[in-house]
């Protein structure tokens, strides 16, 4: 004999479907259909689908999921609305950008997610820091990423371990494409650094060499006329500590 179904043996569903009520990714009519589909076509059905056909509204809705689901920590779920917002939200349409890009980073989950997932979320989060007003940009980007998901729909969840895999393929690619880009930014971020340093001392030896050639050329006028000009070697002194206070005082600021 057949057992009947119960409501945690859809767990992983029914995460997608709270999860998605608090986005506003799913409505109280397409999970009652979807309860309302499993009583018609179970012979003893268990209550808890009829109180979920029952919810009159979406409170009461989240109120009957929340008594039969347990917390998870399974990605899967996150990465399931992700793949609704790919479906569901107006992506195509600049002017609707923002709104996703805000959406996509409320999702934050620093402890089921990857950290590239993570890092690319929050940048969706703080979007107008990150991309101030290049909407295009955004919208290329958020395109990008929500295309990793779009294989997951609320009718395959039975797929869900499969596509979940195929998933992390995809986002290791991607991780790999960025660690690329970082390393050649911070080559070149490098190279403009050795660049910076090279200059700085380049200029603190010039200015070394044009006070050498300074006092050389003030030694040998006095020494031509054999004579002592004590005030001169006192302004002259005080060019040299003025200049050296200066060169330390923009260094220990480039520093």
């Amino acid at each position: 004999m057949v057992r009947s179904p119960q409501l945690q043996d859809f767990s992983l569903l029914l995460e997608v479907f709270r999860g998605g009520l608090k986005l506003g990714l799913t409505t109280r009519e397409e999970i009652v259909l979807w309860a309302d589909h499993i009583i018609v076509n179970t012979d003893e059905p268990e209550y808890s689908f009829i109180e979920v056909s029952l919810s009159h509204d979406v409170n009461g809705l989240v109120e009957v999921l929340n008594k039969y689901i347990k917390p998870t920590d399974n990605p899967i779920c996150d990465r399931a609305l992700l793949g609704l917002i790919y479906h569901r939200q107006p992506i195509y349409d600049v002017k609707e950008i923002e709104r996703v890009a805000t959406l996509v980073g409320s999702m934050s989950s620093w402890d089921r997610l990857t950290s590239f997932e993570d890092t690319t979320i929050y940048k969706f989060e703080d979007y107008d820091l990150y991309y101030a007003d290049d909407l295009t940009q955004l919208q290329v980007e958020l395109i990008n990423f929500l295309d990793i998901y779009k294989a997951f729909s609320l009718e395959n969840y039975k797929q869900w371990d499969d596509i979940n895999f195929q998933v992390l393929e995809l986002l290791k690619e991607e991780e790999i494409k960025v660690n690329i880009v970082n390393e050649s930014l911070r080559k070149a971020w490098a190279k403009n650094e050795k660049k910076r340093k090279l200059k700085f001392h380049l200029k603190k030896i010039g200015a070394i060499v044009l006070l050498s050639g300074f006092f050389s050329l003030m030694n040998a006028l006095l020494d031509d006329r054999k004579t002592k000009h004590f005030t001169l070697y006192l302004i002259v002194f005080y060019i040299f500590l003025r200049l050296s206070y200066e060169w330390w005082k923009r260094r220990k600021k480039l520093s």
